[in-house]
């Protein structure tokens, strides 16, 4: 229970990012994709942002944030341990 804020808050900084992304201008591309033709694009137009996909894989981003917010509690855990004297 001790790890749910953290892992709120973790999930909230992750997300605001993608947010911003999403009102600022884009290019997508096509679902079926074409790297010949997206590359051609991109290195015509320098500095053009490409947008996030629109069917984004939810559960890896999932076992990510998770894989994440485990690493971090068990590295502060660690740190810790080891300014206490504790191994």
């Amino acid at each position: 229970m001790k790890r749910l804020p953290f892992l709120s808050f973790t999930i909230a900084t992750l997300i605001a990012p993608i947010q911003v992304q999403a009102q600022q201008n884009c290019v997508t591309f096509p679902q079926k994709p074409n790297p010949e033709a997206e590359l051609r694009y991109l290195l015509s137009h320098p500095g053009a942002r490409v947008c996030a996909s629109p069917n984004p894989n939810l559960a890896g981003q999932m076992r990510t944030l998770q894989n994440i917010s485990t690493q971090r509690a068990n590295d502060t855990i660690r740190l810790m341990n080891a300014m206490s004297g504790r191994r």
